[in-house]
């Protein structure tokens, strides 16, 4: 009985000081190719929390602005409050503090908000309110002081305000001014400026074309009191051991693309996604205040680089972390605001030091250590693997994330690779589609569907063979049957066909003879409506447009039959004002034949989504857009001799048509909003009678 409470306790131990740690895992997320939130495994768990006045020689931290990790194994901690350098070793233990000291005088910071050690141990600290960026010995003593550049080499109304500073192994020093719309300014060996480094573009928005647009038009006095369009602002800097130079962009983040760059030496972006696009970072979350759908985002401070490449951004808005590979993937954000292992209160610096990341709290004055879990080191190794293009290396890797994780997208698509590599392509298109990857699932379909031509090629030949002849056949037997034109007599049940094969004479003798079928035309619409079930049912998954599992029924009846009906109604209202001589019942029957090119169309798209390749995809787009002009040939066709118009008429009821359709929508949409929110009303209403 001794032993059992023992073992309970210790149990219940183990329980309690994990809890923490675990409820952690909730707050870990990545996006999936479609951009929704799916949780993962929890990445990092906390490995020490430094606060207390021991940790950092007897005194406490007060104000820490900076971090920066020297050498791989020396973390050199910038506390502002206390006008001093505090340094650890790699394993975090104290080893000293600095204060600067100019001329012998100790230096006391205004506003210092950035650290960056040399190998050398040569420190700059970038002081945003005394305007200088210290240059110190590693004992402190500071040897030279970085100024504003001289007022002919920038522009009016310049003002040195420095927040970020790093320094390449040639001595070339890159400050960040956060006044300065040009880019990094890069100081020489003896600090002199010398130019600006990696400047960004503006980011086209609507505002800016909008300004661009008026200033055209408007005199020089009437523009100038439009607002600048100018490039957003670096507000961090990193450096890589090769001296790549990496810049984070200002300003919040809606899952902006490209506001983390990697700089080459001639300023040019070269972190890049798979298609050679700059990736998306951060992320968005929308509440509702007061009816209002508002939207916050993301507000990224600082990036750190490991010496593995991993990108570890920090989110001051949300307190997390997001962390990508060099191709811009996210491996998943962790952290958050509430308080539990793992989170943080107002964090300021993200660095790393060996296989720890270091995040500094200015709030509450401590310094967190997150070690990566197995999940994050399996992720971490298999990606870094694939970079190499060893895929087969890691397949192991990528199992043990599946073992945790089986929805993980980047394992998935490993998997893919790795099968790919192997030849086995069945199953490099069932990964490739779990990690909803359309390009890999091409790849691997377009090389399976060659080896399967390769083994069927006598079948093949001999079937288009039998076609062509049969083809040949066909024409020779019609040629010797063939009739005369005007003695064609097509039955009722006919004319669906008979005005798809000739539209510029059927749809006049269906108007003259009038044998339109209204059974027949009911059975278009049923099998418009059946196609397009198919079509977002069975359409290869390289080619589909929406997953199949999202599927609407309700939303695909209004977008085929639903549309339908709402044409024929505008279009008999518009008619009947323009003297049009269709009827209701015709113009349904005449605009239900004019979908059978859809019909077919959609039908042949389906059957080629299975025949090619993203790389082929030129072919199945030509074919979508000639049944596309095709139908709307048939459609303008069939209103034109419904209501007997000329060419100017029937094109302009068409457009009238549409603009009604559009208006109609949006009345509705109006309407029913505006009923919901009076129920809405009338509920609120009714509970605050209620309860009075």
């Amino acid at each position: 009985m001794k032993y059992l409470r023992t073992a309970c306790f210790a149990v219940c131990a183990v329980l309690c000081v994990s809890l923490p740690v675990s409820a952690a895992s909730s707050n870990s997320y990545v996006y999936d190719s479609e951009g929704n939130v799916r949780a993962v495994a929890e990445p990092y768990q906390t490995a020490a929390y430094l606060s207390s006045a021991e940790d950092f020689g007897g005194q406490r931290l007060s104000g820490p602005s900076d971090l920066f990790v020297a050498n791989e194994d020396t973390v050199y901690i910038l506390d502002a409050g206390n006008n001093r350098v505090v340094v650890l070793d790699g394993r975090l233990q104290y080893q000293t503090s600095v204060t600067l000291s100019d001329g012998g005088e100790p230096v006391a910071f205004g506003e210092a908000k950035s650290i960056f050690v040399a190998k050398d141990g040569t420190m700059y600290i970038a002081d945003k309110g005394a305007k200088v960026v210290y240059v110190a010995d590693p004992d402190g003593t500071v040897k030279a002081r970085i100024t504003a550049p001289p007022a002919d080499k920038v522009e009016a109304n310049f003002e040195f305000t420095p927040s970020s500073v790093v320094a390449d192994t040639a001595g070339i020093v890159y400050v960040v001014s956060s006044s300065s719309y040009s880019g990094a300014l890069q100081y020489d060996t003896q600090y002199e400026f010398v130019g600006f480094y990696g400047s960004d573009q503006v980011i086209v928005t609507d505002k800016v074309l909008l300004n661009e647009f008026w200033k055209r038009i408007l005199s020089d006095e009437a523009a100038s009191g439009l607002s600048r369009n100018v490039p957003t602002s670096i507000i961090g800097l990193d450096i890589d051991d090769k001296n790549f130079i990496y810049t984070l962009r200002g300003g919040t983040s809606t899952g902006a693309a490209g506001q983390i760059r990697k700089l080459n030496t001639l300023g040019f972006n070269i972190l890049l996604n798979s298609e050679g696009s700059v990736g998306n970072y951060g992320d968005t979350d929308t509440y509702y205040d007061s009816g209002k759908n508002l939207t916050v985002a993301s507000s990224l401070i600082d990036l750190a680089v490991d010496r593995d490449g991993f990108i570890t951004v920090l989110d001051r808005t949300y307190n997390r972390l997001f962390q990508y590979d060099q191709s811009t993937n996210m491996l998943y954000a962790f952290g958050g605001s509430e308080k539990r292992y793992g989170n943080f209160t107002s964090p300021v610096a993200v660095d790393t030091v060996g296989d720890l990341l270091l995040v500094l709290d200015d709030s509450a004055n401590a310094l967190t250590a997150m070690q990566p879990t197995a999940f994050a080191r399996n992720v971490r190794q298999a990606t870094l693997l694939n970079a190499d293009g060893r895929c087969a290396e890691a397949r192991p890797y990528w199992e043990e994330v599946l073992k945790i994780d089986a929805y993980y997208g980047l394992a998935n698509y490993g998997m893919g690779m790795v099968y790919e590599e192997q030849e086995d392509y069945a199953n490099a298109m069932t990964y490739y589609r779990l990690a909803n990857s359309k390009e890999g699932y091409s790849s691997a379909f377009a090389a399976e569907r060659d080896l399967w031509v390769k083994a069927h090629f006598a079948y093949i030949l001999a079937g288009v063979v039998l076609l062509l002849a049969g083809m040949v056949a066909g024409v020779n037997f019609l040629e010797r049957h063939r009739k005369n034109e005007y003695d064609v007599h097509v039955t009722k049940a006919g004319y669906p066909l008979y005005c798809f094969k000739h539209p510029f004479k059927a749809y006049y003798e269906l108007k003259v003879d009038k044998k339109g079928s209204l059974l027949a035309a009911n059975g278009i619409l049923a099998v418009f409506f059946l196609l397009s079930v198919m079509q977002s049912q069975l359409t290869s998954f390289h080619f589909a447009k929406s997953n199949p599992e999202d599927f609407n029924v309700f939303l695909t009846l209004g977008s085929t039959i639903g549309l339908f009906v709402l044409f024929v109604l505008c279009n008999w209202a518009v008619s009947t004002l323009a003297d049009g001589e269709g009827t209701l019942k015709e113009i349904w029957i005449f605009t239900a034949y004019a979908l059978i090119p859809y019909c077919v169309t959609t039908a042949v798209m389906i059957a080629l989504s299975h025949m090619f390749s993203l790389e082929e995809s030129t072919f199945w787009t030509v074919f979508w857009v000639i049944g596309i002009l095709w139908t709307a040939l048939h459609l303008f066709m069939s209103n034109r001799e419904v209501h007997q118009y000329t060419v100017k008429k029937a094109i302009l009821l068409l457009l009238v048509t549409f603009l009604g359709m559009y208006l109609l929508v949006l009345i509705i949409t109006l309407g029913y909003s505006l009923f919901t929110q009076l129920l809405s009303f009338i509920g609120t209403v009714y509970n605050e009678i209620r309860l009075k």
